[in-house]
């Protein structure tokens, strides 16, 4: 059983019922990778239920792409259950800046008696949204981080019931990293954050008083071949769960197993950890200037490529290619230099995690 069946099983009772779960998180926070922006513009003060919303969306998803699965059919089924059909979704954003390498968006979630679930977006097709992932390993604080602060607080301000905050993917950091830095007055009404298979924090934010005060509280899940989830590291709960296919593609919420109103519980696969130690080993071997060095030359490359988004990747393959190796002859040397040295490093990483088993 996936999300979709959850809803179909679970979507007869009402959270006035039954209370938010951990399976509800996960369809909250896969729910805000719909592309609303078309929809709410830039009011803050639109608001539509889940019913209404499926009934405007079905007309605008076609030429959408999204990194992992589309997300409408959920919507569809979320929009003819009593669970979910009324929910109110208010305070959408999305917004990226190459300029500050940033992708970020948020919506709010209002269920049962006036209660909040604030859900962050991961990384969806923008470049700058993967880049951003990758300055988590060198940056306290990046500029979608900053974003989900301001966010929290808004958000909480204009509500005033118990407050959960989640998210998939980078969601997830988001989602920690704004419960720790928020004003207290609201740390002080979240009763619980999820991070869906997010990445961790740098030592200067686990060793932080705030980080350490929302701790109690946080709860990761992860699915047993995680490798998203597994990058850098984290002090909070872990809930290891059952993926119902292999590889990277279990990081897409479609194939996580739900079982009742919770995820089936699993261990860590061999796969996995092998990836996290390697991963895990090569970052630490780089201080935080190298690792910033070798992000940026990766992905001016990139950019100098003309590819801003996963599906200038998938749609144009071939052309993608030759056009990364044209960048790459021109790339300044000193660039070209870190790039190589960190992907050396990384495959040394890899040798000595094997020997080492």
């Amino acid at each position: 059983m996936n999300i979709l069946d959850y809803v179909d099983f679970r979507g007869d009772i009402l959270f006035s019922e039954r209370g938010l779960n951990e399976v509800d998180n996960l369809i909250f926070s896969e729910l805000s990778y719909l592309e609303l922006a078309d929809i709410y513009g830039s009011s803050t003060d639109t608001e539509f239920t889940i019913s209404e919303l499926c009934q405007v969306y079905g007309s605008l998803r076609d030429g959408l792409d999204y990194p992992f699965s589309d997300p409408w059919p959920l919507l569809e089924k979320c929009a003819a259950a009593d669970r979910f059909r009324n929910v109110r979704v208010k305070y959408f954003v999305n917004e990226a800046s190459k300029d500050l390498h940033s992708q970020f968006a948020a919506v709010t979630f209002i269920y049962g008696d006036e209660e909040i679930y604030i859900a962050f977006r991961g990384t969806d097709g923008n470049i700058e949204g993967w880049r951003e992932g990758f300055s988590f390993s060198y940056l306290e604080e990046t500029e979608g981080q900053r974003r989900a602060v301001e966010y929290l607080n808004m958000a909480a301000l204009r509500e005033h019931g118990s407050i959960t905050v989640g998210g998939h993917s980078k969601g997830g950091n988001f989602a920690e990293y704004a419960a720790a830095f928020c004003d207290k007055s609201v740390r002080d009404r979240i009763i619980q954050v999820y991070s869906n298979d997010g990445p961790g924090f740098i030592d200067a934010v686990l060793g932080s008083d705030e980080y350490k005060a929302i701790l109690p509280k946080t709860l990761k899940i992860i699915p047993e071949g995680s490798i998203v989830g597994s990058m850098l590291s984290g002090d909070e709960t872990l809930k290891v769960i059952k993926g119902t296919t292999g590889g990277l593609i279990q990081h897409d919420p479609f194939y996580w197993s739900v079982k009742g109103t919770g995820f089936e519980p699993s261990e860590r696969k061999g796969s996995a950890e092998f990836m996290d130690k390697t991963l895990s080993r090569w970052i630490d071997e780089m201080k935080d200037g190298e690792r910033q060095q070798f992000t940026d030359a990766v992905f001016e490359t990139l950019d100098d490529s003309g590819i801003s988004s996963l599906a200038d990747l998938h749609k144009k393959s071939l052309k993608s290619l030759i056009a990364i190796h044209k960048a790459k002859k021109r790339m300044d040397p000193d660039k070209a230099r870190f790039t190589k040295e960190g992907f050396r490093r990384m495959r040394k990483a890899a040798i000595d995690t094997l020997l080492k088993k």
